[in-house]
């Protein structure tokens, strides 16, 4: 180690080790910092330094009070680490309320374990864990950790105070940049801008946070929003085994990693023979990828593989013909393969994966991706595929990718673009059912419900891996009837351009209504679940985003008995906001009811000043979905 960094990295280490001498007194902690925390982080000193474009050293050290039970997870330590990196050193003391010194980690407390995940079959990814069981509260949990690595592709994200449970005292984040290397970062959520400090040796990077009270999570806030103040940060050049690339900018990486994939399409002679067989004759494009991506599904399986140059390396395409299995880069590799033998051209396409929405920053290249996928450029239009999907269509990639930026990996580097936006009218809830009330009030429904993109995933999900019995039991969560019976139900696929699923059932209610002498009280919306409400807050904060676009219709025809006849229906209401459109209406047609109810929400990012009116909005709604029609004997 350079001497000039050994010294202020030492000196530092010293200044920590004299601080860490003194008793974590629970009576030190700042007051008012504990009201409402689970926990308070009483030092946080994060320090990654990058010694040369190849390597780089990260230390951890941090103290956590814990104060009550809701802070129990913060007594366990995992660091993980691959084969591209070592934990090196991992220490740790428990102090009681006094700040005495219960007992220290020993060797033996360190478990190191195979970090497979339950959908992984082959990984490198390991992990070290330690653990202090203690019950006294309050109590504090010290951890030491060190960790080199020699993938240098990838830098920290730093946000001290990612849990809303969790006070901090006091917390510093250090990047040490060895001289000719730059840092790029981007600070969120008004953590300050960082100190600089430049000597021989290079620059030093700070930034510091004091005496942060626990902050409350606002709903539907953006992902980054409610980690509280942090930092994002990633190299201009770097090392991956002996590979050099930058990434000041998407192309750049996206050309690195095109570069790290390129040449592992090639197919067996009889596979290729068999893809152009399987299109022969076909002239429409379209329908060409629509085989391909068929073949696909019905002769490989997804397998989550962490393996290769970091995780970033695609197996051949040869591997996943002889084997029939391959993860989602292998996946997507195959079919790019298969694509090309029959004359398609397509990218390869990074995406950060997931339904709560971590999108990438746009204006910060950096690799923050989890998952690939396929994109297919037409003249006209643009194909995605989601090649770990063994179900659906062409061109679907659900909530999984939808609506974000991805990096096309292409001979000219990479290019930020976003994946298809799913409007209303894709995802829709579109139910209809005829109910038959007997002069009690007892009801018998039988409903037809067709769920299309987005809203058929978890009953797709439901139809194709739970048994019958859980089945039935999802079905009976689905509704707030307060008491029913569901005497049949079943599930059907409809092959279309979006997912598709038929849902039908028998459902049986005893009390349909409120009996008041000789009249009945319906509330014809019997069948729509009843959403959690947003709650309103004194003053929002953070910016606020519906995630999915979506149209629900529901038709119910109530179908009465001789004697039983309306003597009040509700006006037809109507309203409108930037958040969608609410309607619904009955009428009386002969001895029949009919209720008709269509909701549209739009997805989108709003401003906090809006959220009130969203508020109203969803309350207008819950209000409209309470209306009543009177019958009478």
């Amino acid at each position: 180690m350079n001497k000039r960094w050994y010294g202020l990295v030492g000196g530092w280490l010293l200044s920590l080790t004299a601080w860490a001498a003194e008793p974590f007194s629970v009576a030190a902690i700042p007051a008012n910092l504990s009201v409402g925390a689970a926990g308070v982080m009483r030092v946080y000193e994060h320090t990654f330094q990058v010694k040369t474009p190849a390597e780089a050293v990260e230390t951890v050290h941090y103290a956590v009070t814990i104060l009550n039970e809701e802070g129990h997870s913060y007594t366990t330590l995992k660091v993980p680490y691959d084969k591209l990196s070592k934990v090196s050193n991992i220490e740790g003391t428990l102090y009681n309320a006094e700040g005495k010194v219960i007992r220290r980690l020993k060797r033996s407390d360190i478990r190191d374990l195979s970090s497979i995940s339950d959908f992984s079959l082959f990984e490198d990814n390991r992990v070290k864990s330690a653990q202090f069981t203690y019950a006294d509260y309050p109590f504090t949990v010290e951890f030491r950790y060190e960790t080199t690595t020699r993938n240098t592709m990838s830098y920290p994200a730093w946000f001290p105070q990612s849990d809303d449970k969790l006070a901090l005292e006091s917390a510093r984040f250090q990047v040490m940049m060895p001289a000719g290397q730059t840092l790029r970062y981007k600070t969120l959520n008004q953590l300050a801008a960082p100190e600089m400090v430049d000597n021989p040796a290079g620059r030093v990077y700070t930034w510091q946070l004091k005496r942060q009270k626990v902050h409350e999570r606002e709903s539907q806030a953006p992902y980054y929003t409610n980690l509280g103040p942090g930092v994002l940060t990633a190299p201009d050049a770097f090392e991956l085994e002996a590979r050099k690339g930058r990434m000041q900018t998407w192309q750049e990486l996206g050309r690195f990693l095109y570069q790290l994939n390129e040449g592992r399409d090639q197919l067996p002679e009889p596979l290729r023979r068999q893809a152009l067989e399987l299109v022969a004759g076909e002239t429409d494009v379209v329908k060409k990828i629509q085989k391909i991506y068929g073949f696909v599904q019905q002769h490989t399986r997804y397998v989550s593989i962490q393996l290769g140059i970091g995780g970033w390396q695609t197996f051949p395409a040869s591997v996943v013909a002889e084997k029939g299995y391959g993860d989602c880069k292998a996946l997507s590799n195959y079919t790019y393969a298969l694509l090309k033998a029959v004359g398609i051209p397509s990218y390869w396409a990074l995406v950060s994966a997931g339904r709560q929405r971590t999108d990438v920053e746009s204006d910060f290249p950096a690799l923050r991706f989890n998952h690939m996928i396929l994109c297919v450029p037409l003249a006209k239009d643009t194909v995605w595929l989601e090649c770990t999907d063994s179900h659906a269509p062409a061109g679907y990639v659900g909530s999984f990718t939808d609506n974000r930026h991805v990096l096309l990996l292409t001979p000219e580097g990479g290019k930020l673009v976003r994946t298809p936006v799913y409007r209303p009218a894709d995802n829709r809830q579109n139910r209809s059912a005829m109910a038959r009330i007997d002069a009690s009030g007892k009801a018998t429904f039988e409903v037809s419900t067709v769920y299309t993109g987005i809203q058929s995933e978890g009953v797709e999900s439901v139809m194709r891996t739970a048994s019958p019995d859980d089945q039935r039991q999802w079905l009976y969560r689905q509704f707030t009837i307060p008491n029913f019976t569901i005497s049949s139900f079943s599930f059907q696929e409809q092959k279309n351009t979006l997912p598709t699923i038929v849902e039908r059932l028998n459902i049986q209610i005893p009390t349909c209504g409120t009996r008041s002498g000789n009249r009945l009280f319906l509330v014809p919306n019997q069948l729509t679940s009843n959403q959690t409400l947003p709650m309103q807050t004194d003053r929002r904060t953070a910016e606020f985003q519906l995630t999915t676009s979506y149209l629900d219709t529901d038709t119910i025809t109530y179908q009465l008995p001789t004697g039983l006849a309306v003597e009040y229906v509700f006006e037809p209401v109507q309203f409108t906001s930037r958040f969608g459109t609410y309607q619904a209406s009955a009428r009386v047609e002969g001895n029949t009811v009919k209720y008709i109810r269509r909701l549209v929400m739009e997805a989108g990012r709003y401003a906090p000043e809006f959220y009130t009116e969203y508020v109203d909005f969803r309350r207008k709604i819950a209000k409209a979905d309470r209306m009543q029609i009177l019958l009478k004997n």
